[in-house]
């Protein structure tokens, strides 16, 4: 098996002033992801009309996940995949609260101001037997606890993959460093053969940042791609390139190959 998977925050539609507004970003963002021609995308921030515009120039691409109030007119975590090479089995959406079942639910002991949720699938893959299962998060931006309790809500999740069946991803914005608390109890799957390793582990930190702020210095990394450790890790990085002549997003993406040796 060979996969290729990016994370991108996309930055919601706020909207925001000049090469910045949305309605410029969403031909450099699909142009991006038709040069990587991934297989799964880990989207955040993205609204229905942001996700309904990428769909528009990307047909070959579908893509599953709610939005973070449970109304339609929220943030999505919303995971693309390649049409022509994956079939989505399996997905669904927990809201990360005391209640993850319930769509827009907060626990205000938490400390979010707002819903906080993650999505999932699980994919078959042409001509393979193994299925990957990929869970896509946004963690607070404001509370550390929110972002530990988040954390510890998606990994006991994750914990009830079968290795024997399946191949697990995490991407997201966790909006907390490599060696923050949040960052630690996602790699820990203690309750799992299932490791989950940092793809962009064993990188130069000031070569991981990926946050912005559309000024094309990056300040902090937050964003990125766990993998199961059974597959290999071949090539990553985080594209910090212009496209079109404009920074895509606040956030540049993280993209990574893994093959099944």
């Amino acid at each position: 098996m060979n996969i290729r998977i990016i994370t991108f925050n996309i930055r919601y539609d706020k909207p925001d002033p000049d090469n910045q507004d949305w309605r410029i970003r969403r031909d450099p963002i699909a142009a991006l992801i038709r040069e990587y021609h991934p297989d799964i995308i880990g989207t955040q921030e993205g609204k229905a009309h942001q996700l309904l515009d990428l769909h528009r120039r990307l047909p070959n691409y579908q893509s599953i996940g709610g939005d973070r109030t449970g109304t339609g007119t929220g943030e999505h975590c919303a995971i693309f995949y390649n049409q022509n090479r994956l079939i989505s089995l399996d997905s669904g959406d927990f809201f990360l609260s005391d209640t993850p079942n319930i769509a827009g639910s907060i626990s205000p002991k938490w400390g979010n101001p707002v819903p906080r949720m993650a999505s999932w699938a699980v994919f078959g893959v042409a001509q393979d037997t193994k299925t990957i299962t990929c869970f896509n998060t946004h963690l607070d931006y404001t509370s550390a606890k929110a972002r530990e309790l988040g954390a510890t809500l998606i990994r006991d999740r994750m914990i009830h993959c079968n290795p024997d069946t399946t191949y697990l991803f995490l991407t997201g914005d966790f909006n907390a460093e490599p060696d923050s608390l949040p960052r630690e109890i996602l790699s820990d799957l203690s309750a799992n053969p299932i490791t989950l390793h940092d793809a962009l582990a064993g990188v130069e930190l000031n070569k991981q940042q990926s946050i912005h702020g559309f000024t094309g210095e990056a300040f902090a990394a937050v964003d990125t791609i766990y993998y199961d450790s059974r597959l290999r890790r071949e090539t990553v990085t985080v594209d910090d390139r212009k496209w079109q002549g404009i920074f895509p997003s606040d956030h540049f993406p993280v993209i990574a190959n893994f093959v099944d040796d």
